[in-house]
């Protein structure tokens, strides 16, 4: 893992629909009686006269327009501090502990954010400048450990959540997804420390599991766990990233994290 390759999109795009509301003209009624004028000579006889009928006036009915539903990714903070990320393209919603610090992909957005993790936390902000070149399309989300317990030599724990669009892949059963994606990380030189089946405690039924590594780098014992999922034809990878001293915790943050994965359609 390159130093810092990690950033997030939290851009929605919603398309608003505007309804124009359209008056009626009423017609004006003149004339409702005439009167014949007498004469000293005869009775005067009314006369009837008549009264106009209003003209009906036609009004246009709007023809209704259905919302665009919407697409791109959102981030919502609720009430309790915690982050709500929702990936509207892939159909997958999370929410992150309050510890988690999501960045913008837009970068006049993220040169903001940046400018006030200056002032309150100057470490987190040098680690997140790091990730802004990530292609959007792959990498939806990244998010920092906001606690500096777990800053080391510039190195911030963080997460990332990746998209494979993969027909075939996306189409096979998780376990063996799960499998064949740990002996790829074997191949690659990773250290495996699970084995076997290890699904993720997940409160909304989606069926996820998880394979936890270790390398070094830079001096560093890093360690990562990877969730997978499956929706939309499409593979979801979850990873944290943390110096391995930390695992415990951080891991248990992200099965805190994989716990409230949602899909829909």
């Amino acid at each position: 893992m390159k130093k810092g390759k990690f950033y997030i999109v939290s851009v929605l795009v919603i398309l608003v629909l505007s309804l124009v509301s359209l008056a009626c003209g009423v017609s004006s009624i003149s004339n409702l009686f005439a009167t014949a004028t007498p004469t000293s000579t005869h009775t005067p006889t009314p006369t009837p006269t008549f009264t106009p009928s209003p003209t009906p006036t036609s009004t246009s009915t709007p023809t209704p327009t259905a919302t665009p539903l919407p697409t791109g990714v959102s981030l919502e903070i609720l009430p309790d501090a915690r982050s709500l990320f929702v990936d509207y393209d892939n159909k997958y919603k999370v929410i992150l502990p309050k510890d988690w610090v999501v960045l913008p992909v837009d970068k006049e957005k993220l040169n903001t954010i940046l400018k006030k993790l200056a002032e309150e936390q100057p470490d987190l902000a040098d680690a997140a400048k790091a990730f802004q070149e990530l292609d959007s399309n792959v990498v939806r989300m990244v998010a920092l450990n906001g606690n500096r317990e777990y800053f080391v030599n510039g190195y911030a724990a963080n997460i990332n959540i990746a998209v494979m669009e993969d027909a075939m892949v996306s189409a096979m059963p998780i376990s063996f997804v799960s499998g064949a994606l740990e002996e790829s990380l074997k191949r690659q030189g990773l250290t495996v420390l699970t084995d076997g089946v290890n699904p993720v405690d997940n409160k909304n039924g989606v069926e996820m599991e998880y394979i936890d590594v270790e390398r070094s780098l830079s001096g560093n014992r890093v360690s990562q766990r990877i969730m997978i999922f499956q929706n939309n034809k499409k593979l979801i990878m979850m990873t944290v990233t943390t110096v391995s001293r930390f695992k415990d915790v951080i891991f248990q943050s992200l099965n805190e994290i994989g716990a409230t994965v949602e899909i829909f359609k």
